[in-house]
């Protein structure tokens, strides 16, 4: 009897199971991703773009994302072609407690209204010697998608800000293995 019951169990959690699985992009996929972002400087911001022709700070993770491969984000168990920076934060990263902890090619959010929705998104480089943050950055600046330095100063009023920080996972096919 008990082994029927986990058999209808185990039937029951695999119907239930989501189709995908996740992973951390590789090194030379965040390689990569450079490369392409290298290639994107100055490319015009347009709220809610996802293209060259112009693009916002959720759309440039979207497009740097589709362009290695990658077409789906996980939204709310489900598997869709765009998100927001808040629903990229929620869904579709690993949260890091700590700017320590940043790796080249993370995500920094901000939730710049302080209303408790990440409204914008940044793509960590490096820290330089001095402490200073590197990010790329989509925004309403007059050279669209620009490198940026985050002088180790302004950390203390970026941390007045709510933050946070998270490292991207992809999605793969649970059965080949194949990018989604």
């Amino acid at each position: 009897m008990r082994s029927k019951v986990l058999v209808i169990i185990a039937i029951l959690l695999s119907t239930f199971a989501l189709p995908f699985t996740t992973r951390e992009l590789t090194n030379n996929e965040i390689n990569q991703m450079f490369q392409i972002l290298s290639n994107m400087k100055n490319t015009p911001y347009v709220w809610g773009g996802t293209s060259e022709f112009g693009i916002d700070c959720s759309g440039l993770v979207i497009y740097l994302l589709n362009r290695l491969g990658f077409k789906k984000l996980i939204y709310n168990n489900s598997l869709v072609y765009d998100v927001t920076a808040d629903n990229l934060y929620k869904f579709n990263t690993k949260a890091l407690k700590d700017l320590k902890e940043l790796k080249k090619g993370d995500l920094i959010f901000f939730d710049m209204n302080e209303d408790g929705i990440y409204d914008h998104v940044t793509i960590f480089d490096s820290f330089d010697k001095y402490g200073n943050i590197w990010i790329w950055d989509a925004s309403e600046m007059s050279d669209g998608i620009h490198q940026n330095k985050v002088d180790r100063k302004i950390v203390p009023l970026i941390s007045a800000r709510r933050y946070a920080l998270g490292r991207i996972f992809v999605v793969i096919d649970n059965t080949t293995g194949v990018k989604k």
